[in-house]
């Protein structure tokens, strides 16, 4: 999947989140909402591409984070995730599970 598929995925996913946002606790932070792309994004690379390097992984996480900048969708995250929802996708140990939480 290539970044840009990952961050429409992910912001497709945000958006349909947003119905979580009355859980308990404090929504995620910017800089969480970017460790939660990161996490995806590397989910992704995980099962697309194994044996991807760190440097490239890198790679891919930040130009991940440069598109998702101009994202109105994305820009939301803090308002449209909840705790809950954001614990669990940085805990899912794959990205149909991490996109399973943000549903």
């Amino acid at each position: 999947m290539s970044v840009r598929s990952a961050r429409s995925t992910l912001t497709a996913l945000l958006a349909g989140s947003a119905l979580l946002l009355g859980a308990c606790g404090k929504p995620p932070s910017h800089d969480e909402c970017d460790a939660l792309l990161d996490h995806y994004v590397e989910l992704l690379v995980n099962s697309d591409r194994p044996g991807t390097n760190a440097a490239e992984l890198h790679k891919l996480q930040t130009q991940a984070r440069d598109k998702a900048k101009d994202d109105p969708e994305f820009r939301e995250c803090s308002a449209r995730v909840s705790r809950h929802a954001f614990d669990c996708a940085m805990s899912a140990p794959n990205a149909d599970l991490l996109e399973q939480c943000l549903l």
